[in-house]
């Protein structure tokens, strides 16, 4: 499964007067879509206090048609969408193609942001899942995805400005840390026993211990850095933090949604082992931390992290933790 955030110069595509003939969702997926929308709509602003949202592009795709709209995801109401068949891909906004399967992704840069997203009939054929489990879980990733929209402007700056800076890849994403250091033993134990300690703050009864178990896990953070972020490695010290922040809050988001009895309705403890255990690095940490983070300051870190972009996740959590 493909889902990722990705920053790029966008060109708007112009509409192709020969392209094919309007077509339509079957009536189980054009539900889920209703449903997805709805659950954007009430999660972006109930939820993760999103008051302004750029401009903002929606494709969702089944195995036959692709759907656009430019206002679906902006606000609430009956949204206008286009529709046309495909061919095996789909043509993005910046000329680029995704092949049709199980994905998930946002893209954007210079005005215009995207979601792209494959329909519930595809993720099924696709062997991730079935019945309701799947679509609650499809709705939580559209909002991991649709939360960077918000967040594009801000600490995508800071992202690009690291990306120039450093003569950083196309391949560079927030996998970046994992694939350096996905074979050091070490270093994967210590990114456990981080998500671990996080994950206990957030769940302490005791105000003190919460904060002595985030202490603890925020100590083995700057020292795994000063270990093994050093050298050309260095950067990923600032590389870690946004991508913690897109991922951690993104994950919280979901989760949130997800147990939510007015979205998923799921309890806690049905789902919380999959936030903490997910084998990408950066959603399974970054969770964990804005666990914590949420428990120290309440619903104060989301004005950064959704809106102004003011401070990272973890110059959030080092603020909470110096009071």
């Amino acid at each position: 499964m493909r889902s990722s955030l990705v920053l790029a110069v966008l060109a708007l595509v112009p509409q192709d007067a020969s392209a094919p003939p309007a077509c339509a969702f079957s009536a189980a997926d054009q539900a889920w879509v209703e449903r997805a929308l709805a659950a954007w709509h009430f999660a972006s602003k109930e939820l993760a206090g999103i008051t302004a949202i750029p401009r903002f592009r929606a494709i969702l795709f089944d195995a036959a048609c692709v759907r656009t709209s430019d206002d679906a995801l902006v606000a609430a109401g009956a949204p206008t969408w286009s529709a046309a068949a495909h061919a095996g891909t789909i043509l993005l906004p910046d000329g680029g193609e995704s092949p049709v399967g199980v994905t998930s992704f946002t893209k954007g840069a210079d005005g215009l942001a995207y979601f792209v997203m494959s329909t519930r009939s595809v993720w099924s054929a696709g062997g991730v899942g079935r019945g309701e489990d799947l679509e609650r879980t499809m709705v939580g990733v559209m909002l991991h995805e649709s939360s960077h929209v918000t967040q594009i402007g801000n600490y995508g700056k800071r992202l690009g400005a690291l990306i120039e800076r450093h003569a950083l890849p196309d391949s560079f994403n927030d996998n970046a840390v994992q694939e350096r250091f996905r074979a050091n033993p070490e270093f994967a134990a210590a990114i456990g026993n981080e998500i671990r300690l996080f994950a206990q703050a957030a769940a302490a009864e005791d105000e003190a211990e919460a904060r002595y178990l985030a202490s603890e896990a925020r100590e083995s953070m700057r020292a795994r850095a000063a270990r093994w972020f050093t050298g050309a490695d260095a950067y990923l010290l600032e590389a870690e933090d946004l991508w913690l922040t897109f991922e951690g809050s993104g994950q919280w988001l979901a989760y949130r949604w997800l147990t939510d009895t007015r979205g998923g309705g799921v309890k806690p403890a049905d789902v919380l082992p999959r936030f903490t255990g997910d084998s990408q690095w950066s959603q399974a940490e970054g969770f964990a931390l804005v666990l914590a983070l949420d428990r120290f300051t309440a619903s104060a870190w989301r004005k950064h992290a959704f809106g102004d972009g003011a401070k990272t996740v973890l110059e959030m959590l080092d603020a909470a933790l110096a009071e």
